[in-house]
């Protein structure tokens, strides 16, 4: 039986999970009901060991526009859900599926159609991988509503684009386009709109190739890379070395080179779809 979402829709096929934000008219605004859809959605992925890929979708042109102001407008209508304390308390539950969203062993990417405005950009900056198109558009847009960027923007940010960036892009709520975020390592690759999905697709099935448990620790190391220091990591590079040598997938890698075989995943020979190291596409 397909799994029932208010905001969103999910199918899951070959190792692909596609997770598509479905209410274009709000043009995908982060509402309440797309965050349970998040926290569903993840329940569902998380339980299903055949999920090497998770891709993150906007319909009708839009990533996601940031937190839906009518809802906000609401709540300020009522002041039990107004105050302080029950902002912290919706915040604070985005924080646990956002971070296993991050934490996923799964790689996520994230695919930049047109706007990824507020809590939308901070979303986005939780995949591994961003493929934007060339209309798509970046944009810390808290200041303009008197609010503080959110879901994890002030932690991800700066470790992305670096500091002096992210304090550019934070303090003045500016719009980034495609080429600046290709720049600043927000976005990955840039494709043409009517281009972006295929392309991702391509990028989901190059990474389905790979060896699933040795990208899912090196994921989960470059997320610690910053909060641990070089012993305690390089114990950890260790450890899951030995875990990623003991596996199937390194002895018939190895056996393949030993025999004058082509690798099976080899980024070189089979990438240039994705976009992913090498000339923009589209």
């Amino acid at each position: 039986m397909e799994p029932s979402f208010q905001a969103a829709t999910l199918r899951i096929e070959d190792g692909v999970a596609e997770f598509v934000h479905a209410n274009p008219a709000s043009r995908n605004a982060m509402s309440m009901a797309l965050r349970n859809d998040y926290a569903r959605m993840l329940d569902i992925v998380a339980a299903d060991e055949s999920v090497r890929v998770v891709l993150l979708r906007g319909s009708g042109g839009s990533f996601c526009a940031g937190g839906d102001l009518n809802e906000m407008a609401s709540r300020m209508q009522d002041p039990a859900h107004s105050t302080p304390v029950s902002t912290r308390r919706r915040l604070g539950q985005a924080t646990p599926w956002l971070r296993r969203l991050l934490e996923l062993d799964a790689l996520v990417i994230a695919e930049v159609d047109g706007a990824a405005a507020g809590a939308g950009f901070s979303l986005a900056l939780h995949a591994d991988l961003v493929l934007a198109s060339s209309r798509a558009r970046f944009c810390m847009s808290f200041p303009r509503i008197g609010a503080v960027p959110d879901f994890g923007a002030h932690y991800l940010l700066p470790r992305i684009a670096g500091l002096s960036a992210a304090r550019g892009i934070i303090l003045t709520g500016r719009t980034v386009g495609a080429p600046e975020a290709l720049a600043l390592g927000i976005a990955h690759a840039i494709h043409a709109p009517q281009e972006l999905a295929d392309a991702a697709r391509a990028l989901a099935a190059q990474v389905c190739r790979g060896p699933a448990d040795a990208l899912a620790m090196s994921k989960r190391m470059l997320n610690q890379s910053f909060d641990t220091d070089y012993a305690s990591l390089a114990n950890q590079e260790a450890l899951s070395q030995a875990v990623a040598m003991s596996a199937a997938y390194h002895r018939a890698a190895v056996e393949r080179f030993v025999g004058k075989q082509a690798q099976v995943y080899d980024w070189d020979r089979d990438g240039a779809a994705t976009g992913i190291g090498g000339a923009p596409a589209g």
